[in-house]
């Protein structure tokens, strides 16, 4: 990228990021969808930059990852640090707070099928108790199934409820998988999910230590 170029970007994100980008990571933590994050906005944005910050703010807050929990790697936090210029004007500076390393986890697997003593959302729900509510991940295979096998992909869409499918198809997936971290609302997309035959995901507790292998 030319200088002048790369210049315009930077200078391009910098406004954006003073005009709205705190309000719509703001928005991102309370768990607005991009939908209703861009209902909230008062001012025009286009969507796709609207889906890419919430995107990268989760993978900031670690709601996403990239890689298999419980690998050994560096993990760091970022956050927007308010400073005062001596005039009085206030600007916000991007900062990286350095994180421990993670430990190996040498996980307990569990291998769950359709048909057993608890259903898949139940189980997930018990196991998050018992995970003290503790950072718990499942893997996500949107991104690579909408470029791979749409069919399927919007199969998987139609069994979600409107406000589960708005959040799946507000975020920007990439062509790999991913891991989102546990909540109610990703409860229960697993578990409307897990009534597709031939659905596979993958579970991480990390208190626990414990893996739950759906659809080997």
């Amino acid at each position: 990228m030319a200088k002048n170029e790369y210049f315009k970007k930077a200078l391009s994100d910098f406004v954006f990021d003073m005009a709205g980008g705190g309000a719509i990571r703001h928005l991102a933590d309370k768990g607005y969808t991009v939908n209703q994050i861009l209902k909230e906005l008062h001012f025009a944005v286009p969507v796709e930059k609207v889906r890419q910050t919430v995107w990268d703010r989760l993978k900031e807050q670690q709601i996403l990852l990239l890689h298999e929990p419980g690998i050994n790697t560096v993990q760091g936090k970022a956050v927007f640090v308010e400073e005062r210029t001596k005039f009085g004007k206030t600007s916000f500076r991007r900062v990286v707070i350095p994180g421990e390393d993670a430990k190996q986890i040498r996980w307990k697997k569990i291998i769950y099928t359709a048909g057993q003593d608890r259903d898949l959302r139940t189980l997930l729900s018990v196991k998050c108790l018992e995970n003290k509510w503790k950072p718990a991940y499942m893997s996500c295979d949107f991104g690579v199934l909408e470029r791979e096998d749409v069919r399927r992909y919007q199969k998987l869409l139609e069994l979600l409820d409107e406000r589960q499918r708005e959040y799946v198809e507000g975020l920007p997936w990439i062509c790999q998988r991913v891991y989102h971290r546990m909540d109610s609302r990703m409860t229960e997309i697993a578990g409307r999910l897990s009534l597709e035959e031939g659905y596979k995901a993958d579970f991480y507790f990390m208190e626990l230590e414990e893996k739950i292998i759906v659809g080997m």
